[in-house]
């Protein structure tokens, strides 16, 4: 499968925080020919290892689940409520289509907003919140089989735009694909250390996915990887470029040895990478990874991503691509 096909693939699959099954079904699928063993941790995670040289242990982590939604509550006449799963803003939800999972099968509802021939002065300039958000199930034939606590996400589809791909959970699919052709080039470049693809859950909510698996396999060297904001103009930071390649993290969280052996293998081998400051948290499972047991060295790896946390994340498979060839090297390192 190519690239952009499996972008797609891993996009199309729904699975929000604590409900990723769907896609790792689908990384299971994808990455079981190029690594020795593969196994589901108990906090929902996908675990593919692939035997190395040297004895050492290198996790390299990317969160599989994607924001998305719970119903709230059950209104009159075929309407809910519902409350988000990670950081959606709430004007990104006016007028989309919302796939609801329940017991019965998929629901389709859409969320209404009011014609502006019938907004008052005061309404026109009203930014919405979820306090003003209502899912219109009555058309759907199991409108009346929808329950509180039932997950949703916003209905989407992946499309190419030239060179580029964009729809929803690409935060972090791209980060799963990036793995996945990580494996493969191990196909031709040999691991040092023993590598584990860790497909994590959760991190949306800052949940303890990835940090669980790190206490259970006690690893060495960590690489976690995730999506930044591409293309976006942050007058005190130097800007982070689509198709530019990978983005190396640097500051407080990040081993500073590892920060640079991964610097040192990219220029020899070619890889075009972008430095982004880190001065505190970096908001990603980096932060609880490298507090694991006794610490463990930990380095972030970010593709630029356009419009996070949409129904229209956009990132060139060529980044992915890149990303992929700097993981596979990354495991060649001696620390």
């Amino acid at each position: 499968m190519d690239t952009v096909s499996l972008l797609k693939c891993l996009s199309s699959a729904d699975s929000p925080s604590g409900y990723e099954d769907e896609v790792l079904k689908v990384i299971e699928e994808n990455i079981k020919p190029y690594v020795d063993s593969v196994r589901k941790h108990r906090m929902n995670a996908l675990i593919a290892a692939k035997k190395g040289q040297n004895g050492k242990k290198l996790g390299i982590f990317a969160h599989a689940d994607e924001i998305g939604f719970v119903v709230a509550k059950l209104e009159e006449r075929g309407f809910l409520r519902v409350e988000p799963i990670g950081g959606i803003d709430p004007k990104v939800v006016i007028s989309q289509r919302i796939k609801i999972f329940t017991k019965q099968g998929v629901v389709t509802g859409v969320v209404g907003f009011l014609p502006p021939h019938l907004q008052k002065d005061d309404q026109k300039d009203k930014v919405p919140d979820y306090n003003d958000i209502y899912v219109d199930v009555s058309c759907g034939p199991l409108g009346e089989a929808v329950s509180v606590g039932d997950i949703c996400v916003i209905e989407g589809r992946c499309a190419s735009l030239g060179d580029k791909l964009s729809g929803k959970a690409l935060d972090n699919r791209a980060s799963c694909a990036a793995l996945i052709l990580a494996a493969r080039e191990l196909e031709t470049i040999k691991n040092r250390a023993d590598v584990y693809f860790i497909f994590s859950s959760q991190e949306e909510i800052a949940g303890p996915g990835a940090v669980s698996v790190a206490y259970e396999l006690g690893l060495d060297e960590a690489i976690v990887i995730d999506v930044t904001h591409g293309n976006e103009r942050i007058p005190q930071m130097p800007p982070i470029k689509i198709s530019e390649g990978p983005v190396l993290a640097v500051g407080p969280v990040i081993n500073r040895e590892f920060y640079k052996a991964l610097c040192d293998v990219a220029k020899r081998h070619g890889v075009r990478t972008q430095i982004e400051p880190t001065p505190g948290r970096s908001h990603t499972d980096t932060d609880e990874v490298q507090l694991t047991r006794s610490g463990i060295k930990t380095a972030l790896v970010s593709i630029p991503l356009m419009y996070m946390h949409t129904p229209v994340e956009l990132v060139d498979p060529s980044d992915v691509e890149e990303t992929a060839r700097l993981l596979a090297l990354a495991s060649t390192v001696n620390l």
